[in-house]
């Protein structure tokens, strides 16, 4: 064996042991629904399989007045301090008046939620299906009143770090609360609009109001509004960047829950628009109709585990989740590259600005390249760094929203 092909492979084991094997995803969302499929109170937990398309029976019936909610504090009953006379609030049925932020803790096997109008921190255990509750702390102050539009709890989210994170309505708080143990609460700060943002501001508390959000691998927040407005957070600049709306949905639909289906997809449900729910390609964010042949139900709220894939690989061929069917748009060859060149082509490839990135197995970057698409075919000719050696390097593109649109490994086996 010669020598160079030793290092290939030593180089190639290597690179499996360092490279996050990538975890069976969710063919689920659970749903926030009413009993009837186009009911608006929700308060049932359905589980819908993104893959048939069919929705389970009720799991949990949160408008149930027998149930018990457990206080993770005192470790007894959770007895409400609140006076309820006008029938809004409920806090002492599990879902209260209603559920429109959940988020599934895939490890815990929790589902998080917080009833609206109840400024509370809860879940489900889903081995045993009981509710517990946080008692020491809820999201906002004391003087915040729980019914203004700006401080309703919507959209909530377990990102890839394994915290859950919260965007109140007027983009003044970013909370995050933690999930082992008995969860705490932070309030993490007022979000930043991104300088191009203008009149799109992240703190329009009527515009932005309702929705729910999806996590990134880039630990950034993607929240989309119930006006179908996308907001790209991230959670360690606090900055909140407008990418757009959603485009090819009805004029009616309203975006209350979203998910990141198995094939890289963003999951849109509504509670006000029956007829179909939505899949949108987060490369385009181009909306396709979903319908169950079964029916669906409207929804308040979407959950699984399941984040957005931009920047990590797959261990079956190196593409992320979001290229599935899409990879032949981008070739690189010849590979193993040869006298220290490679060639990639686009083919049909979206118009725009694309970075083009070379890194090492440690994840060092070694070379990047602004390409510009303008045409249905592109070849573009890229030389190696001189100071790079034989070894195994991955190649990245990702276009100019910050989504990883290609990866795949090269195999430099000689350099001049």
């Amino acid at each position: 064996m010669s020598k160079d092909l030793r290092i290939f492979f030593v180089i190639t084991i290597i690179l499996g042991q360092l490279l996050p094997a990538h975890s069976q995803s969710d063919r689920f969302a659970y749903a926030v629904t009413d009993v009837k499929r186009d009911g608006t109170s929700w308060i049932v937990l359905r589980k819908l399989d993104t893959k048939t398309g069919e929705f389970s029976n009720v799991l949990l019936d949160g408008s149930n007045k027998n149930a018990i909610i457990h206080d993770t504090h005192f470790g007894n009953a959770f007895v409400s301090s609140i006076t309820d006379t006008s029938g809004l609030y409920k806090p002492e049925l599990p879902f209260g008046s209603g559920v429109a932020a959940i988020a599934y803790d895939r490890k815990n096997n929790r589902l998080y939620f917080t009833p609206m109008y109840v400024d509370q921190l809860r879940y489900v255990d889903l081995f045993s299906m009981k509710v517990y509750c946080i008692t020491e702390r809820g999201f906002m102050n004391e003087s915040a009143s729980k019914t203004e539009p700006a401080n309703t709890l919507s959209r909530m989210v377990i990102a890839g770090d394994g915290y859950g994170y919260s965007i109140s309505n007027d983009g003044n708080h970013l909370f995050r609360f933690s999930t082992i143990g008995t969860p705490v609460i932070t309030d993490l700060g007022s979000l930043k609009d991104h300088p191009l943002n203008n009149e799109m501001t992240i703190h329009n508390a009527c515009g932005n109001a309702g929705g729910d959000m999806i996590a990134d691998d880039d630990n950034n927040l993607y929240l989309f509004t119930a006006q179908n407005r996308i907001y790209k957070v991230s959670v360690k600049t606090m900055e909140a960047k407008y990418l757009g709306k959603v485009t090819g949905l009805p004029e009616k639909f309203s975006t209350n829950g979203t998910a990141v289906d198995d094939e890289g997809k963003v999951l849109l449900s509504s509670s006000i628009y029956g007829d179909a729910y939505f899949k949108v390609d987060p490369l385009t964010w181009k909306a396709s109709a979903y319908k169950p042949q079964k029916g669906l139900f409207q929804s308040a709220d979407l959950a699984n585990s399941n984040i957005l894939v931009t920047r990590k690989s797959s261990v079956n061929n190196t593409s992320s989740v979001l290229n599935l069917g899409r990879t032949s748009l981008i070739k690189l060859y010849p590979n193993p590259a040869e006298n220290n060149q490679f060639m990639i082509r686009f083919t049909n490839l979206e118009p725009g600005e694309y970075s083009l990135q070379l890194s090492d197995i440690l994840g060092q970057k070694m070379l990047e390249r602004k390409i510009i698409i303008n045409a249905a075919t592109y070849t573009e000719t890229v030389s190696i760094p001189s100071k790079s050696s034989i070894g195994v390097y991955l190649i990245k593109v990702v276009n100019n929203r910050n989504f990883q649109v290609f990866s795949e490994k090269l195999m430099v086996k000689q350099l001049q």
